[in-house]
């Protein structure tokens, strides 16, 4: 096993002058001995300002241009020329600890220490994270802490349909991963990375949380793409929760009574969540068929125990959260 092998942070940035500096010294300030910084420009229309603060860096960095195709597209050309074994995705606006991949590395090394018939290839690690304003301060502390480290993927992904815990740029992936089940769906504009996350359990590589100490600052600021293209980033959402619903269904050892009382809950929260926006957008002239499709439905099929009108009213809700 080697002790340090080479990790390559990847840094996708589309017109970010504001916060990539930032970023950047992040990255470089690793303890960890072995890393490479790859920056992805996405096209930047600014005038040249993201590739001059780029290449302000010189051989520190490695640095990359491509025409504008989406972060996404970015991250899939990044993974394609890294040449680390394992991929650290670290976006434009947010910061890691100096310690992030020492820790996550070690925590690794732990594991397999622990469990040597675990294939290292199959694993992968993230940590506990915190929220930062756009002048750094912080907002929120983290949710993962006081979990259980070794994770179990159908609890992760019932968590996630709800209430989204899982942190990108928190993550640490074998760049074998890629090559497995392929890169960031590039059809995607907003919720790729989500749907990533998804995919990775979905194919059965193990989720282990390093929880004992913040790691990553994510920034919340207005110019993220799920903020301003709110309605596009909810209808992807709902698309990609039907998908992960008729895959729960499908899989003999998901598609259980309890599984499915988990996912409506999930549907439940979301949907209340779904009805709240829409209500505050449109006012309330639409409000029957608005809590009619969010809430009462879901109730209902939650509380309805016939295993067949749970999988065909499951269905149904989900497809009408995307036309509501």
């Amino acid at each position: 096993m080697n002790e340090t092998p080479l990790v390559t942070i990847v840094i996708p940035v589309y017109n970010g002058t504001n916060f990539m500096r930032e970023a950047i010294d992040s990255a470089l300030a690793q303890t960890y001995p072995n890393v490479e910084t790859l920056v992805v420009n996405d096209g930047s229309n600014d005038g040249g300002a993201t590739e001059r603060t780029a290449l302000s860096y010189g051989d520190r960095i490695r640095y990359l241009s491509k025409e504008n195709g989406g972060v996404s597209s970015a991250l899939n050309l990044a993974v394609s020329k890294a040449k680390g074994s394992y991929i650290s995705w670290l976006s434009h606006d947010d910061l890691y600890y100096p310690e992030k991949i020492e820790r996550e590395i070690s925590f690794l090394h732990r594991i397999q220490k622990d469990e040597p018939e675990l294939d290292g290839n199959k694993v992968v690690i993230h940590c506990a994270t915190e929220s930062i304003d756009r002048n750094g301060r912080v907002l929120k502390r983290p949710s993962y802490r006081g979990v259980d480290e070794k994770e179990q993927n159908l609890k992760v992904i019932l968590d996630n349909v709800y209430q989204y815990r899982l942190s990108g740029c928190s993550f640490l992936i074998p760049k074998a991963a890629f090559a497995d089940i392929g890169g960031f769906r590039e059809d995607m504009r907003t919720v790729s990375d989500v749907e990533y996350w998804y995919r990775l359990l979905f194919h059965d590589y193990r989720f282990f949380c390093l929880t004992d100490e913040i790691l990553v600052k994510n920034r919340s600021h207005g110019k993220q793409v799920g903020k301003v293209r709110k309605d596009l980033f909810e209808q992807e959402l709902n698309e990609l929760h039907i998908s992960i619903a008729n895959r729960l269904m499908e899989r003999e050892e998901y598609n259980t009574t309890e599984t499915l009382e988990k996912l409506y809950f999930g549907l439940v929260v979301r949907g209340m969540k779904n009805a709240a926006a829409y209500t505050k957008q449109h006012g309330l002239k639409d409000r029957v068929s608005n809590f009619r499709y969010h809430i009462i439905i879901p109730v209902k099929a939650r509380a309805w125990k016939m295993k067949g009108l749970l999988i065909d009213v499951a269905r149904r809700t989900y497809r009408r959260l995307l036309v509501r």
